[in-house]
Parts: structure tokens; sequence; C-alpha cells
């Protein structure tokens, strides 16, 4: 077997490896992509797994923070996991991966996030699937709000810092994250060569609210992809749906993530009529849902404690199972855990059947779904590796009131 060695990236000396591993896997096909790396890989953390000296695997993750109910937590975000073909089946991209979250837990983040390419291969490291979110794909002219009568700011690449700092400010609500680098975020949209930004500011000259889309390779009719959008106020999003709709003479079909403070639908006019007569076209009206992303706690008294507000008074104990535990001593949450939920919620380590309270055992991929509001205690039960007594789980859909997250931060 060749040798392998796990070590750091250095950004001079790994960079153009690290391209080779993109192209040949396909994520990137051109030398713009390529260039596009430059910055994406210039921040953040980036493990290497190298066969015989040569890079054929890296980990890339960057500092965030998730909104869990009021609270804010820090997460860490999983950007790229990218493996070459002759890495693969070494077990290489989970090696690296399991490094990247047990130095966040060391580094006192409350949990992990990244989007999946499938289910199955993250919840091996206790990942756990996230809610769904709704995908509309709409003819802006459909959308019944009025055009606005100010003209907005054109948005390039190099306005990505004014972008990122409009989108950390944004309106959030449960489960929206913020990537803290504005490198990364440069490095995100520059992978859309035609792609733009409209927006507005304020009087002082502050962006305010924006859109960014990507027509992909259709820049004359679309369908474009609206891949980022940020706004301050609930009004301010009518006023980018009003703003997409004043390009529907050009733009005949956009596609988007559902914000999570409206119903779409009931902003377009006649949506099942349209859907019906645009069957079979490359613009074709529809909805579906998905869920892209999974998340896993890295720190539980955090997490927990992020859910006072939310939940009744009430108390039990969780017996966790970690797979993060294989990889590290004290890495991850296994063991026994008395949660108190409620105004003062907090989570502390306890001798197994110590507390005399009801007992639910879980796998930190359920207990992370649990937190964040994915599923209802009960409806786990059913799918998950999640036990309890019945009373103990209709306790605990009664006790919990988070509703399901949303990031609002495709990555």
């Amino acid at each position: 077997m060749s040798d392998y060695e796990i070590r750091q990236f250095v950004y001079e000396d790994d960079l153009d490896e690290v391209k080779r591993i993109w192209k040949e896997v396909g994520w990137v096909d051109d030398e713009h992509g390529a260039q596009q790396l430059d910055h994406f890989f210039s921040t953040g953390e980036t493990l290497l797994a190298t066969v015989d000296g040569k890079p054929e695997c890296s980990v890339h993750t960057v500092p965030a923070d998730m909104q869990i109910h009021e609270s804010v937590i820090s997460m860490l975000a999983v950007t790229a996991v990218t493996t070459s073909h002759l890495g693969r089946g070494r077990a290489f991209a989970q090696r690296l991966t399991a490094q990247q979250l047990i130095r966040a837990q060391e580094e006192g983040c409350g949990l992990s996030v990244l989007g999946m390419f499938d289910q199955g291969f993250y919840d091996k490291l206790g990942f756990g699937t996230g809610g769904y979110e709704r995908e509309f794909v709409i003819d802006p002219g459909t959308l019944t709000v009025p055009v606005p009568r100010r003209t907005a700011a054109r948005l390039t690449v190099e306005d990505y810092e004014e972008m990122h700092e409009c989108l950390v400010q944004r309106y959030r609500q449960h489960g929206s994250v913020s990537l803290h680098p504005a490198k990364v975020y440069r490095g995100d949209i520059g992978f859309g060569e035609n792609a733009f930004g409209l927006g507005y500011r304020d009087d002082s000259g502050v962006l305010t609210h924006f859109v960014w889309l990507d027509p992909g390779e259709t820049p004359a009719h679309g369908p474009y992809d609206l891949k980022f959008v940020a706004y301050r106020e609930p009004e301010q999003l009518l006023e980018l749906f009003g703003l997409l709709r004043s390009l529907a003479d050009q733009i005949y079909s956009v596609s988007l993530i559902e914000p999570p403070d409206v119903q779409l639908q009931i902003l377009l006019e006649r949506p099942l009529r349209n859907a019906d007569i645009s069957r079979g076209s490359k613009h074709a009206s529809n909805i579906r849902s998905l869920a892209w992303w999974q998340a896993r706690i890295l720190d539980l008294p955090i997490c927990i404690a992020a859910l006072a507000g939310a939940s009744d008074e009430f108390s039990f104990e969780a017996d966790i199972a970690d797979p993060l535990a294989d990889y590290g001593d004290g890495a991850g949450v296994t063991g026994s855990w008395r949660i108190q939920l409620g105004s003062a919620a907090s989570a502390e380590r306890c001798e197994p059947g110590a507390t005399g309270l009801p007992v639910m055992r879980a796998s930190i991929n359920a207990m992370t779904r649990l937190v964040l509001g994915v599923g209802a205690p009960s409806n786990l039960a059913l799918t998950d590796d999640l036990e309890g007594s019945h009373e103990l789980l209709r306790d605990l859909d009664t006790a919990l009131h988070v509703r399901s997250p949303v990031l609002g931060w495709d990555f």
C-alpha cells in the first residue's frame, strides 16, 4: 500500500494540486472556475491526505455561526470535501472531516453544518439530515408585488465584501447561518462567470438588501438561479421580489429557495395554471421540497442552552451515542446527560440512571435533529435512532417549541 500522510494545507505549495483534484472530479471544468479556488482556499482551515507525497483529498472548513431560537452560537461550516480518483476507498474524507470536527470541538464550537452530496456518507460521523426547504421555479412576471420605482444598484464580484456584510447583518430567524470569512463568499459567487447582483442602499450608502443571480449557460432567458438574497427588514424582501418581476421581459424563469418569512405561492398569479401550461418546458414552473444539508452537535451544553425560551420546564436524561468518539479520546458527546429545558435550559454529564429521570436513548444524529426542531421527538422515534417511553416522547413533543430550521445561505 502506498504511503499516506494527513497534514495541513500550505496555500503556496498545495493550491495547484488541490485544483488538480477539483478538475479531476469535475467540480471545476475550466480555467475560470479553477481561478476562484485562489480566493476560496485563501481562508479557513484545510486538511490534506497525501499519497506518496501528493495531495489526493482535501477538507476545507470555515468559522461560522447559526441562530438557534434567539441565540447565535458558533458553528463549523464544512465547505468542501474533495477526493481524487486515486484517493477513493481509503476513508480519507471521513478521517479528515473527523479531525476538523474534533479541532472545532476543542475550540468550543457548538455544532457543524455541511451541504451533502447524498444522504448516508456523513451519517457515519454523526450528522443528521436538516429540514426540508422548498425550491421554486417561477416566471418572475407572475409575481404580484409592485415593481420598485427606484433604480437598483448594480453589484459585481468586486463588491463581495459589501454583499458579505449585508448577508451577515441580514434579518435572521431560527436556523439561519452566516459564514464569517468574506473571501469564501467571494469564491462562491465567482464561480458563475455571468453572475451578477442587484440591490438597494440606504441614504448613507450602506447596502441593505440585494439579490445575486446566476444565469448559468443561458444568460439570455434563463433559467436564472437566485444564489443569495439578503434583507434587513421583511418588507425589503417584497421590494426584491418586485425587482425580479421587473426583469421578466427578458428572464423567463428563476429558481430560488423560499425565504422563511413568506409563503411564496401566495405572491404568484395563478400558480397552478402556470405550472400546468409550462410543464415540459425548461422554464417549467414547479415546487419541490428537499433537504440538502446536514448538521451535528459538537458541544451539547451550548446547543441546549440556546433552547431557553423555546421550551417549557421539563427534565430528562439522554443517553447519547456518538461515532466521533472512535476518532479520539474525549471526542464527541457520547455518554449520559441530564437535560433541563425551560427558561434555564442546560445539559450536564451524569452517571447513567443516577438522575431518576425518564431516559431517552439517541444517536447524536437524532439528538441534533431534535434540538434543531427538524422533527418532533415522537416522529424521530419512528425514523431515527431514538428511543424513549411513549410518555416521555409525548411530553417532549409538548415541551419543545422549536420550528424547522432554514439556513438562508447555500454552501
